[in-house]
Formats: structure tokens, C-alpha cells, sequence
């Protein structure tokens, strides 16, 4: 009897015990062992986790799976869910050889939520996105991308394309604008659809905006991102032009949804020249743009004072000195973000010049800076010379954990190019088959 007592007295602190342990449990991320549960159970990540996406081919079912991993900061190591969010339906591309498929299409240009911040809402398009396991701290919302493709009569076209645009609680809409016919356009003609933090359509205005005035002077407008302010009512657009000497310019429109007035400002204080850009080169972070500039700059543009700061590349990748070889921003790869973290891409090289960084020895890297306290937080890194892992390392380069890359991009090695060359050896990375949040999208 004494013995029976013992052993219940000993489970009883050992439940206890782990209870405790629970309690204290400060990292608010999926367990190793999530994959057993529901991903719809999964607890929002905390601000020591990034969550971030990976694509992986299903080629028995001929479509391209979205599955739901993090970065955990605080244990330096990457935490996979193992389940699939959602799965992108536009079929691979033809290639020259026979049963060769190139999965790049719907990876690199539909494979990505047309916007999502990591972590309250996720934005994906009824076209090409078919949601699976859909966490429920997301609010899902669903657009029918109401594109109208270009339409011919006698060869000509007679009705362009739509561009569209989404940021938190809106999609913008600009109309026929495709081919070149909107280069000598005066106006065009935008739809501003704004959404409740429940998915519910609460405004939609149609204005049509002046291309020509004292300060926006035509060209071509691209790189387009936006921000609502929904105490104003107010959507500030910025927009990338070139004046008639090749010189880029970003503006801000400020379009007052309540008056269904604009009014056009300049961005003042660029450091080097604009390169051409998309939606995907440019972050939001804390209501501000995040955008590439020519040479080693990122500029950060304010839309409230329509001015622009610069942070040098070279002083944030300083701390890098370990790799003892230059490291490049890994410009032409999109800018994403989670909350105050901005995601750089950057190429370490060995024994090549810039020009040449993905035909040597190289190692590729997904850096998290701080934008608040202007450091480095942590690296990813994948290396050419020994694909099979991806590393997780700290700003010292120290390494703290490591994944195999065929699990976190699942079966990636058993994806080939038309040349025979399977996606492992790099072109899992420059298709984006990892890809971290992004508030600006089309």
C-alpha cells in the first residue's frame, strides 16, 4: 500500500511539474510535433518568430503546395507545420523535352498571397489560390481579381489591361493601362475598394487622376504601393516615374476618399538613381516604403512629409565581415517584412565578381534586419557547395541549427529544369520558393 501511494504521489508532481513548465512557456510558436494537430489550432506567432512559406511540387497531382513554417528567433532554429495553406492551381509551363515542366510560373509570379502581414490577415486570389489549411488567427479574404484582358478589333486594341494592387484593407484597381497607349495618356481611371478587419466592402470610389500636372509629367508609373488610413480616409499611392531625360522620380498621391480628391506630391531627399521596380521590391513597414535605390542604398520614403532616408547596405552588412568575402545585396529578389523585420537577400561570393555570382562557388543568404534597432537579428543560409541544408546562423556566424533542404522545400531535388539540373542547386532560391511576408503585392 505504502509502495502504490509512493508511485501516485511521484505522477502527481510530475504532472505538476510539466504543468509549470507550460505556464512559463514564452515562445508562442507551433511545437516540432504540430504536425500532428491542427494547423487551424496554431496559436498566432509572437514577435521572436517570423513565419514565412515554402512552395513544393506536387507533380502526381500537377499543382504547387504552400506550406506554413517559422523562424524562431529566440531558439535559433526553423519550426515547420508540415501543413499546406494552400495550393496554387496555374499549371507549369511546356518545355522543350518531353514530360520536363517548368515549375517556375506558378512558384515566382503566382505562388505568394497577394498580401499578407504574418500574421492577422492573408489576401489570395479565387484564381490561381485554393485555401486548405488556413490558420485562425488569419482573416482570410478571398478577390476575384476583377482583371479585364486586353481585347482586340482589327489587330487593335481597344480596351488594355487592369493593374491591380493590395495592401492592408484595400485593392486598387487602375484601368486600361496595358500595352503602350498609357504612356501618352492624360488621366487614368483607378477603382479604390476598402475592406473592414472583417472582409467587408466599405468603400469603393472611382476617380479618375491627371498624369499631367506641375508635378507628375506623364511616363511610365510602376512600382505602385499603398497605404490606408482609415482615420482620414485617406490612401497615399506612391509611384515611380521617368522624366523625359531618364531620370526617376517617386511621387505620392494622396487621394481623399471622402471628397474623391488627389492632390500629387514629390518625394525629396533620394540618395543615387531609381531603378525600375514592381510591387514586389517594396516593403511597408510602420507606415513607411521600403524601396531599392541604384548603388548600395535602400531608401525608406515617407508618405506624411514626402521625404526619403537612406540606409547604406554596406554599413548593414558590415557584421558579415566572417564570411571573410564580399557579400552583394541580391537586388533583383523581392524586399519582404514581418512587423518591425525587414528580409534582405544577399550572395556571398567566392572566387567570382558580381557579375558572375551564381556561376562559381556561392552562398545565399535571407537576412533579418531590425529597422528599429538598426541591426541584424539573424541569418539563413544556403551554400552551392553543399546544398543539401539550409543553416540557420547568428550575427556572429555562429551556427545554430540546421534543416535539410528537401524537407523545408519539400522534394525540391526531384524538381529538374529543361537543362536536366535539379532545382536543389539554386533555383529553388532565385524562383522564390521561400518566401517571407509582404504587405504590397498585385
Amino acid at each position: 500500500m505504502m509502495i502504490k501511494k509512493t508511485i501516485i504521489l511521484f505522477l502527481i508532481i510530475s504532472v505538476l511539474f510539466v504543468s509549470v513548465l507550460g505556464c512559463n512557456n514564452k515562445i508562442e510558436v507551433p511545437s516540432e510535433n504540430s504536425s500532428e494537430n491542427s494547423v487551424n489550432k496554431i496559436e498566432a506567432p509572437s514577435s521572436n518568430s517570423i513565419p514565412f512559406l515554402t512552395f513544393s511540387v506536387n507533380q502526381k497531382e500537377d499543382y504547387v503546395e504552400a506550406y506554413l513554417n517559422y523562424w524562431d528567433i529566440a531558439r535559433g532554429k526553423i519550426i515547420q507545420t508540415d501543413k499546406v495553406m494552400y495550393i496554387v492551381t496555374t499549371p507549369p509551363n511546356r518545355t522543350s523535352k518531353p514530360g520536363v515542366w517548368d515549375w517556375s510560373l506558378p512558384v515566382h509570379y503566382f505562388g505568394s498571397p497577394l498580401s499578407w502581414d504574418g500574421e492577422s490577415y492573408l489576401y489570395l486570389s479565387s484564381r490561381v489560390h485554393e485555401p486548405k489549411n488556413i490558420p485562425d488567427y488569419f482573416k482570410l479574404k478571398m478577390f476575384d481579381d476583377p482583371i479585364s484582358l486586353a481585347k482586340f478589333v482589327s489587330g487593335k486594341i481597344i480596351e488594355d489591361y487592369d493593374f491591380l494592387s493590395y495592401s492592408k484593407n484595400i485593392q486598387v484597381q487602375m484601368k486600361n493601362v496595358g500595352g503602350i497607349n498609357y504612356l501618352k495618356e492624360e488621366c487614368s481611371d483607378f477603382t479604390y475598394r476598402v475592406f473592414d478587419d472583417n472582409n467587408n466592402r466599405i468603400i469603393e470610389k472611382n476617380i479618375r487622376i491627371s498624369l499631367y500636372n506641375d508635378v507628375f509629367h506623364g511616363g511610365v508609373d510602376i512600382g505602385e504601393a499603398c497605404l490606408y488610413d482609415k482615420d482620414k480616409k485617406e490612401i497615399k499611392q506612391l509611384l515611380l516615374y521617368y522624366d523625359n531625360k531618364g531620370m526617376g522620380h517617386f511621387l505620392i498621391c494622396t487621394i481623399n476618399l471622402n471628397e474623391s480628391t488627389y492632390e500629387w506630391n514629390e518625394v525629396t531627399g533620394i540618395k543615387g538613381c531609381i531603378p525600375t521596380m514592381d510591387q514586389m521590391d517594396i516593403s511597408i513597414i510602420d507606415g513607411k516604403f521600403y524601396v531599392p535605390l541604384c548603388g548600395s542604398y535602400i531608401g525608406v520614403v515617407d508618405p506624411d512629409n514626402y521625404t526619403c532616408k537612406s540606409l547604406n547596405i554596406e554599413e548593414i552588412f558590415k557584421p558579415l565581415s566572417f564570411y571573410n568575402a564580399p557579400v552583394y545585396w541580391q537586388k533583383d529578389m523581392p524586399f519582404d517584412e514581418y512587423k518591425d523585420f525587414l528580409i534582405i537577400n544577399g550572395v556571398v561570393v567566392y572566387g567570382k565578381n558580381e557579375e558572375e555570382i551564381l556561376s562559381g562557388n556561392y552562398r545565399y543568404l535571407w537576412i533579418i534586419y531590425n529597422t528599429k534597432t538598426n541591426e541584424i537579428s539573424q541569418i539563413l543560409e544556403w551554400d552551392s557547395d553543399d546544398s543539401q541544408f539550409i543553416i540557420v546562423r547568428d550575427v556572429n556566424g555562429k551556427e545554430l541549427s540546421k534543416v535539410e533542404t528537401d524537407k523545408l522545400v519539400k522534394d525540391i531535388s526531384k524538381v529538374y529544369t529543361a537543362n536536366g539540373d535539379s532545382y536543389i542547386k539554386g533555383h529553388f532560391v532565385m524562383e522564390n520558393f521561400i518566401r517571407f511576408p509582404h504587405k504590397n503585392g498585385g
